[in-house]
């Protein structure tokens, strides 16, 4: 996430990548500007681009995009929108709670949807920042995504499309934004869970990595030596830190940040792909702080999914 610009509307909360309930698909959603039934926007950025980059050939850069952008809203809140696929356009349709496009071999959805992330962020504040007295084993847990809405945007391609069955890919998101003269502008950025949040602790640095295509993450400082220290740190929870090799070898498969996923197989983030019950917070606990702090105690909240397409839960009052 990068510092809140456009009200929020262009900041990512979550990536996923999964197998879809219709055989032969591949679900993609993204999910921007957090906690809409209560604060922040409740509409997509018109001037704003939403883009979900796939590297099909292993080399972190983008051999195709998918593309949303959106029109300004009516009195009632509501958007047209298209999606594009290497620019073509691919499916045109209406924000809302129903959200589906009218589409050429995808299915599109956007609009508002309940928030599936879950995570005790009071009790992480506590078991792993020290600030604050909640643990996540105090009896206490919350979890803090509950009853939150956010806005969804969520493709269904077919695996033809990204290289079939049993093909390695790489998945990534940004948002753009277009300014007067018409230039576009990378906002924010993100394929695995919270990188850019927990290893890049200085502003300028969530910023520069935002802008730092993923192919040249680990290659361009001070990525690479904010995971490693950052790992080093935290793992001294257990009492035994990582060495810097082993930090190392961490941070190789952490960067570039893209979601990698096998077409077709049953999504396990944040290591192949990431479903939307997938509890990446336990993985990257367990990761960062070496098995010293192995869960936040907070599972999926009962709805997170509709079991079909959009996916994503339908928003709450």
């Amino acid at each position: 996430m990068s510092v809140v610009k456009n009200g929020g509307q262009l900041d990512i909360n979550d990536l996923y990548a999964f197998k879809s309930a219709s055989a032969g698909w591949t679900t993609l959603a993204l999910t921007v500007n957090p906690a809409i039934n209560v604060l922040g926007s409740t509409t997509f950025a018109s001037n704003g681009a939403y883009t979900f980059n796939i590297d099909t050939n292993g080399d972190a850069r983008a051999d195709h995009r998918y593309v949303v952008t959106f029109g300004n809203a009516d009195p009632n809140g509501i958007q047209h929108y298209v999606v594009k696929a290497d620019g073509k356009a691919m499916a045109s349709g209406f924000t809302g709670p129903k959200g589906m496009a009218r589409n050429r071999g995808i299915r599109a959805f956007a609009g508002p949807r309940s928030d599936p992330f879950f995570f005790d962020l009071i009790g992480f504040l506590g078991s792993v920042k020290g600030q604050g007295t909640r643990r996540f084993d105090d009896g206490n847990q919350s979890d803090f995504f509950i009853g939150l809405n956010t806005l969804g945007i969520v493709l269904e391609v077919p695996n033809a499309a990204l290289g079939g069955n049993g093909h390695l890919i790489g998945v990534w998101a940004t948002t753009a934004s277009q300014d007067a003269n018409g230039v576009w502008h990378q906002v924010d950025q993100m394929g695995r869970p919270a990188i850019n949040t927990v290893f890049n602790a200085a502003a300028a640095d969530k910023e520069a990595f935002n802008h730092t295509a993923p192919a040249d993450q680990p290659t361009t400082a001070p990525f690479r030596a904010n995971v490693i220290a950052t790992l080093i740190a935290l793992s001294a929870l257990s009492g035994t830190s990582y060495t810097p090799e082993q930090a190392g070898g961490i941070a190789d498969l952490l960067l570039p940040d893209m979601l990698t996923y096998t077409v077709g197989t049953t999504a396990a983030g944040p290591l192949n792909g990431r479903g939307l019950a997938d509890d990446v917070i336990d993985f990257e606990l367990n990761l960062v702080t070496k098995g010293a702090v192995p869960t936040d105690m907070i599972g999926p909240h009962s709805d997170y999914t509709l079991g079909s397409f959009p996916y994503l839960g339908t928003p709450h009052p």
